[in-house]
Order: structure tokens, then C-alpha cells, then sequence
């Protein structure tokens, strides 16, 4: 099973490169966090000039985790700034996670464990959708895997400073996720934990095993600590340097987003959340057209029964990768009772859910070993219907990358003004990404310059400038138009030619010069 286990990587990695710089479009999040991750890597702040800041504060003040930003802004400061740089070391991060899964399955298994537990992971229509595209969150649920991992790895490991070594790097790794997603923050406390109670009670590992990696986690968080207390307590709500780091004001709170009602049928709200999350896993799509394709589900639907044995296993023989795994269950359950469910929100229950889901084929293929190849088949089926519906369905992804190729074609810096004339709320956005300038330049020139209130842009953005009918025209300059405003504007292009075209959000743009 060696092969196979070469064949899954190597399907898993072809899968996560393949037209990684074309498909899928620009999401919104992730557009934004490449502009300020370029910022930090190249002129050491954000696009709001926020120095070494421990949370991002968004396009509009919305906030967004800062861990991919600063990994993958050093990708592009040497590799330069493209969107396949932006996106290759979470697809790196999420082929290492897999080998460090395989590599833990074989030191502490066999090549059937690791066979097995590789195919389902790197099968999981979501893990593959979600390790290409650089969304600040994605990075999430790959740290719990892999630091957990390397945990297990020391709490099994007999050599006493290799196993003091592996505690420390896997309590950092698992530490990290706080700095990946905010619902890391309810779930890392109750995990760890959790996970602690089931060790400690089990003599599983030393109390005094565990002092020195618990220090240093603790210094670690200290910092994320510090800004999910003031981000959500009013009064201290504001951007403050602490030592070398910086803690940020968030104008607009993430809980209205991603929280249940909790001022009315708090009860109730938290039944409706329940039955919503379960009907997002039978009807295996959460609505999201860039979280799932079709209706595959996160884990394809033929794995439920897999599951629920799985489950049963992990429940009845209790081995220590079994306190793992429980221990994530019971971590993710406040967040199911309170956190709106979507595959993103819910994003740390998808590793657990596949490690039972291999639990429960390798028990049924350690039985009866003539299904393993009926299983590898159904995989096989599944995979290849997944790939081909996830890189041909049409559905809504994102900001057109071909759209802004084109703007990056037209090389708006040479020309002194660049008019448009857009209804898209979010079309300076993507002349942003097409066309980053440095932050001090992009906060000079935005709607309202340096302003810490209103954050965001509509009218203005370096040399782009909304374009109305009392705009004087300047020498030197580009004309963006809606195929359907150019009759309004007939006077404004008057004598210029009409040089190029791109589609941007269905809408058809023509380029005058």
C-alpha cells in the first residue's frame, strides 16, 4: 500500500496546483488580505499603517486573522506579488499537514493505517476546496491537525527531550491557530482543556511534562489574548502599541456575523443553529458556491456509516489518539450552539470528522479485507466526479481574475488619471489587487486620506477616480466605462479610441484612451 499512498499525495498535490493562479476567482477576503500582506512583508504595516498589528483590521474595520498574511507575505516579497504566490503556501501548509498525518500513521500504525487515513484526507471535497484559496481562515483548521499530530507524536515518544521537543513545537503549532480564525478563540481554550483532563487523568503525560510547553503556549497567546478582550469590551476598543506588537480597534464586531441572536429566544436560537448545522451536512452543501460544489458534502455521504462506527470505536476503546479526537468534538461544541453554521464557521470539526471516518474503514477493512477494494473504487469514482464538477461547474467564486489581468495589462500608473465609472461597490477593490500601492499612498489618496473612521473607498483610490458628468478631464489619461454608460458619457470619450475590454461581475467594461 506504499504505492498507494505515493498515488493519494500525488493526486492531492496535482489537485491544489493545478490552475491555482486561475481558478477559483479572487474572493472578496482573500483579495484584501493579499493587498495587506503585500503591505507588511514589503513596508512592515498593514494597509492602514498599523505596525506589527496582531489581528488585521479589514477593508472596513471588519477585522480579519493575521497568520497567513504575514507567512504568505514572505513568499511574495522574494517570489514577488502574484496570485499563485499569495496562494501557494496554504496549499504547501496543507500537503504538509497530509505528510505529517501519513508519517505519524506509519511510526505509530502501519502503512494500511496511513494508506487509509491519507485517502479520506486528501479525498475531502472541502480540505481540497479549501487549501486553494488564501482566505485568512483557511489556514485554521491545518494548524490543529498538524500541531496535534506532533503532539501525539511527544505523548507517545519515549525519548525524553525528543518527546519535550515534540510537546513544545506541537502546543506552538496548535497555539498558532488563535492567530488564524476568531472562533479559534472558543475553541482552542475548551480543546486543550479537555484534551488535558483526559491525559493528566490517564497518566498519559507528567504534569511537570507539560509546565515548560503550557509557558510557552501561554507567552504565545498573550498577545491574541490581549486584543480579543479589548476588540470586544467598548471602552477599550482602540488601537494601542504594546511592546513591539500592536492591537488594533475593530469598528465593526465579528459577533453579529458569525453569532446567534443572544438578546431574544436564546433557547430557541440555539435549537434553530443545531437543526440548521445538521440540514447543512444532509443536504451536503452549506449554500456557499466557494465552500462546496454540488452537493459532495464536506466528506461525501457514502462515509456517514464509516462515521458513526468510527465514533463508536474511539468512544469504547479510548486510545490516546482517541482523546484527540474527542477532545475536538467537545472543543467544537459551544461552537455549534452558538456559531451561524457554514463549512468555514464550523471549520474545526472537518479533521475529526475524517480521522473517525478512517477509523471506522480501517476497522471494517481489517475484518473484511476484500471491501477495501470496493471502497478504493467508491473513492476513486467520487474523487474523479468531485474534480471534474469543482473545476467545470460554473457558480460564483470571486472578483474575475481575468478581469483584473486586464487591468494590470492597461498599467494604470503610467497614465496621471484613470476614470471609471462603476456601480460595484467593490470595483476599487480590485483595482487594488490589480494595482497595489504602497498603504502611506493608499491612505493618502483614498476617499476620505488617513482617515481612521471611514477606512474603506468609493471614489477614489492612487490615480483612480470616479468618473461624473462634471469631471474635467485630464491629459494623460484612461476611461473605464459600463458597456451601458457609454452613451451618458459620449462627450467624455469624445476623440478617444476604445483600446480594450474586460468583464468584471457580469458587467462588460470598455477601456478608452
Amino acid at each position: 500500500m506504499i504505492a498507494g499512498i505515493y498515488l493519494v499525495v500525488i493526486f492531492f498535490a496535482s489537485f491544489l496546483l493545478y490552475r491555482l493562479a486561475t481558478f477559483p476567482n479572487i474572493f472578496l477576503d482573500e483579495g484584501n488580505g493579499m493587498y495587506d500582506s503585500w503591505c507588511l512583508a514589503n513596508y512592515g504595516m498593514d494597509s492602514h499603517l498599523i505596525k506589527n498589528p496582531v489581528y488585521l483590521e479589514g477593508h472596513a474595520g471588519q477585522g480579519q486573522s493575521v497568520l497567513y498574511a504575514y507567512i504568505a507575505g514572505n513568499f511574495m516579497k522574494i517570489l514577488g506579488y502574484k496570485l499563485f504566490i499569495f496562494r501557494l503556501p496554504l496549499v504547501l501548509i496543507s500537503i504538509s499537514t497530509l505528510l505529517i498525518l501519513i508519517y505519524v500513521a506509519l511510526r505509530r500504525g502501519s502503512v494500511r493505517i496511513a494508506f487509509w487515513i491519507a485517502l479520506v484526507v486528501a479525498s475531502s471535497p472541502y480540505i481540497l476546496d479549501v487549501s486553494r484559496f488564501g482566505m485568512d481562515c483557511n489556514i485554521a483548521p491545518f494548524m490543529v491537525a498538524s500541531g496535534s499530530a506532533i503532539t501525539y507524536l511527544g505523548i507517545t515518544q519515549e525519548k525524553r527531550l525528543v518527546r519535550l521537543i515534540q510537546l513544545i513545537l506541537g502546543f506552538l503549532i496548535i497555539g498558532l491557530t488563535a492567530y488564524s480564525y476568531n472562533v479559534g478563540w472558543i475553541f482552542l481554550p475548551v480543546y486543550l482543556l479537555t484534551l488535558a483532563i483526559f491525559l493528566l487523568t490517564t497518566r498519559k503525560v507528567k504534569i511537570t511534562e507539560v509546565i515548560l510547553p503550557v509557558a510557552l503556549l501561554i507567552i504565545e497567546l498573550i498577545p491574541i489574548m490581549i486584543f480579543a478582550v479589548r476588540s470586544n469590551i467598548p471602552s477599550l476598543n482602540k488601537t494601542v502599541k504594546i511592546f513591539f506588537w500592536t492591537s488594533p480597534r475593530l469598528q465593526v464586531g465579528r459577533a453579529d456575523a458569525s453569532f446567534i441572536d443572544f438578546k431574544n429566544h436564546i433557547l430557541a436560537n440555539i435549537y434553530h443553529n443545531i437543526t440548521e448545522g445538521l440540514t447543512m451536512f444532509i443536504n451536503g452543501t452549506d449554500g456557499l458556491s466557494w465552500n462546496s460544489v454540488g452537493n459532495f458534502g464536506p466528506y461525501y455521504m457514502f462515509t456517514l456509516p464509516f462515521f458513526i462506527w468510527g465514533l463508536f470505536i474511539i468512544l469504547k476503546r479510548r486510545l490516546i489518539m482517541d482523546y484527540f479526537i474527542i477532545a475536538q468534538f467537545v472543543g467544537m461544541m459551544p461552537i455549534m450552539l452558538i456559531v451561524t453554521p457554514n463549512y468555514n464557521h464550523w471549520i474545526f470539526l472537518h479533521f475529526s470528522v475524517l480521522m473517525v471516518i478512517g477509523i471506522g474503514i480501517i476497522d471494517l477493512v481489517s475484518n473484511y479485507n476484500k471491501f477495501k477494494y470496493v471502497l478504493i473504487i467508491v473513492y476513486a469514482i467520487s474523487m474523479v466526479s468531485y474534480t471534474k464538477q469543482y473545476f467545470t461547474l460554473e457558480r460564483y467564486t470571486g472578483w474575475d481574475i481575468g478581469a483584473i489581468d486586464k487591468i494590470v495589462s492597461l498599467n494604470t500608473s503610467k497614465y496621471n488619471k484613470v476614470y471609471f465609472a462603476s456601480d460595484d461597490g467593490a470595483f476599487l477593490y480590485v483595482a487594488r489587487v490589480a494595482a497595489p500601492v504602497s498603504p502611506n499612498e493608499f491612505q493618502k489618496t483614498k476617499d476620505d486620506p488617513y482617515s481612521k473612521v471611514n477606512l474603506g473607498m468609493d471614489n477614489k483610490y492612487s490615480n483612480f477616480e470616479r468618473l461624473t458628468p462634471d469631471s474635467k478631464i485630464s491629459n494623460n489619461s484612461l476611461i473605464i466605462l459600463p458597456r451601458e454608460k457609454v452613451s451618458e458619457y459620449g462627450k467624455k470619450i469624445k476623440g478617444r479610441r476604445n483600446s480594450n475590454t474586460f468583464r468584471l461581475a457580469n458587467v462588460d467594461y470598455l477601456v478608452y484612451e
